[in-house]
């Protein structure tokens, strides 16, 4: 919405406003835009993004891998400087750029050329790829978005060596290009137990097309050696990593050789982008094939105090987008009474944003959201703001034209009727001296005396010759009622001269 737009609501806001005099103005609590959503204390599977008008807006958290036990390498080529988010590979090289525009998960993806070299990586100890390490399940896994699809372009590589009887064994692993298909290849990196060399290859089945994402996935399952390739969760090729290539026969081990350090490249000569590069010692069976969990996203605002008992809460406006099949779901609660710490009790209200409400009336209000994914999981609502459009209900306004007429033991009072159709009575305050109102002993009680709707009262059984003084407070039909501020304060003395 424009700024001139934003403007003319708010004259036409304050002109309907005024029309009901100056009790009548709307107040509002915005939240999103510069506040940047802090309102808002409990907040799940949510991220804030730079939204269209410069501000954040939430949506939903995108699926991501998050480190964990099996984790062994993670690049989310979010942000430079480039890092591995497990801690075990330090980049030696980092030749790409970051792209905000070509991403599958997280806020960017890595944008490579044939022509920089890609990205070089060093393990450190405790690595998968650290010298002299044994493997059992494993899995790697990345996605791509190759834009040449030139035969020979190398996506992932790593160059090592062990020993076998006093002689030097290279060994490798690549997933290279060929005829737009992926093919990755093992060079004695599984050891049979004699030792001899090994030579496995995996080639989809399945031309990629350039310009577009896909998932590759292969891993390996110790137990039975099965080493798999997949392409989008589909099984492109399988094999087993025995001694005939069938399960059930002698397995062969996952072995990084020490006899040299080795080196590990992605993108050496690849030109595209490429997002989520994850090793994992773990065969994946649920990889991340979304964009979105599937989970739903929601945020719990603090409780707001809209500063009297029984305000009117008109309504809940809200600026938020729903592409494809998503949707958004907006609650709220309200309550007189804040019986937990920031946390009201009572129950949740689904609304439609800028619907206005009907009797909904409290002090305390507290609002949730919640977003939900599309169907295939790929995009996701987006929250801009929201904003609380209430009246409050404020103290009555206090008592005019007071005056008194003493008389033989008595002062007899008088005022104007408060002209507000919430007004249920009226306290008569009284007291020996000004503005000290803690009188006692009249035939009506002590001060302050309810009189109810009356706009009269003669006060009795008050001491003749004393000065006496009064002061008038308006209050409402609220639970507990609002009270005004004190009238204008008068002034009597009884005396047995009148009759």
């Amino acid at each position: 919405m424009k700024n001139g737009t934003h403007f003319a609501i708010s004259i036409i806001t304050l002109l309907l406003g005024l029309s009901h005099g100056i009790y009548g103005l709307d107040e509002q609590i915005v939240l999103g835009r510069d506040d940047g959503w802090q309102d808002f204390i409990k907040v799940n599977n949510l991220v804030l993004k730079q939204g269209k008008w410069g501000f954040k807006d939430y949506c939903l958290k995108e699926g991501e891998y998050r480190i964990d036990s099996n984790t062994d390498l993670l690049l989310h080529f979010n942000s430079k400087p480039l890092r591995d988010a497990s801690g075990y590979y330090r980049l030696l090289k980092d030749d790409i750029l970051l792209s905000e525009r070509f991403n599958t998960l997280g806020e960017a993806s890595g944008g490579f050329s044939s022509t920089k070299g890609g990205i070089s990586l060093y393990p450190a100890k405790g690595a998968m790829f650290a010298p002299g390490s044994w493997w059992e399940d494993f899995s790697i896994e990345f996605w791509l978005y190759p834009t040449l699809l030139n035969d020979g372009e190398v996506i992932f590589s790593w160059l090592g060596s062990r020993w076998q009887g006093g002689v030097i064994i290279p060994q490798k692993i690549s997933s290279s290009i060929k005829g737009r298909k992926v093919i990755w290849r093992f060079q004695n990196f599984f050891v049979s137990g004699e030792g001899g060399k090994t030579f496995i290859t995996l080639k989809g089945i399945t031309p990629l097309i350039p310009k577009t994402w896909h998932h590759h996935l292969i891993r390996y399952e110790s137990e039975s050696g099965q080493l798999e390739y997949l392409v989008d969760g589909i099984p492109e090729a399988v094999t087993y990593i025995t001694e005939s290539g069938r399960e059930g026969d002698s397995l062969y081990i996952p072995h990084v050789g020490a006899a040299s350090l080795g080196s590990f490249d992605i993108g050496e000569n690849f030109t595209g982008f490429m997002d989520e590069f994850r090793i994992s010692k773990g065969f994946e069976e649920n990889p991340i094939l979304t964009r979105y969990s599937g989970k739903t996203g929601v945020a719990i605002s603090r409780v707001f105090d809209l500063g009297y008992t029984g305000t009117k809460v008109k309504r809940i406006e809200s600026v938020f987008s729903k592409p494809a099949d998503t949707e958004v779901y907006f609650f709220y609660r309200v309550s007189d009474k804040l019986e937990l710490r920031n946390e009201l009790t009572s129950p949740w209200n689904q609304f439609v944003p800028g619907r206005n409400f009907e009797g909904v009336k409290g002090r305390f209000l507290q609002v949730m959201f919640e977003l939900f994914p599309g169907g295939l999981q790929n995009s996701s609502p987006i929250l801009s703001e929201m904003r609380i459009i209430y009246e409050p209900d404020l103290p009555p306004s206090p008592p005019a034209a007071v005056h008194a007429s003493p008389g033989d033991g008595e002062v007899r009072l008088y005022w104007k009727k408060v002209n507000e159709d919430d007004i249920r009575g009226y306290l008569v305050y009284y007291g020996p001296k000004p503005g000290n109102y803690h009188g006692k002993g009249s035939e009506q009680g002590d001060s302050p005396i309810d009189v109810g709707n009356k706009t009269s009262i003669p006060i009795t059984g008050l001491e003749n010759g004393k000065l006496y003084y009064f002061a008038i407070v308006a209050y409402d039909s609220t639970e507990p009622p609002h009270r005004s501020i004190f009238s204008e304060e008068i002034s009597s003395r009884p005396s047995g001269l009148f009759r």
